[in-house]
């Protein structure tokens, strides 16, 4: 990636979480969400955003579902904080990364225990 593409995904890395944290009504939005990676492309008009859930009230597909349904008012909120003439389009995606790295954490910890006498 180009350095401005960089610096764009870093903010809309930070708005996003801003907004994911205070701004989001939904009760089906809950949990710890985690912005893993914001991907912007080359001509500014798309961004994936990757999303760790983890601690959720029901299904991880139920909270992403409820971000998606936000995503008109999550953009209008990341055009108001970015100065840009066009806004990305934003498309959510899970990532999984965090969540098999804590297992992984976890069955290291758990083998570390079992072999202390």
């Amino acid at each position: 990636m180009k350095v401005r593409q960089l610096k764009v995904a870093a903010q809309l890395r930070r708005l996003i979480s801003d907004i994911l944290a205070r701004q989001l009504a939904d009760p089906r939005v809950n949990g710890l969400i985690t912005i893993t990676h914001v991907e912007v492309t080359p001509d500014f008009r798309e961004a994936r955003v990757g999303l760790s859930i983890l601690g959720q009230k029901g299904s991880v597909e139920t909270v992403l579902a409820g971000i998606r349904s936000a995503t008109r008012h999550i953009q209008s909120e990341v055009g108001k904080g970015l100065a840009m003439r066009t806004i990305p389009r934003l498309a959510f995606e899970l990532d999984e990364t965090l969540k098999k790295e804590a297992e992984i954490l976890r069955q290291i910890d758990s083998l570390s225990h079992a072999r202390k006498p």
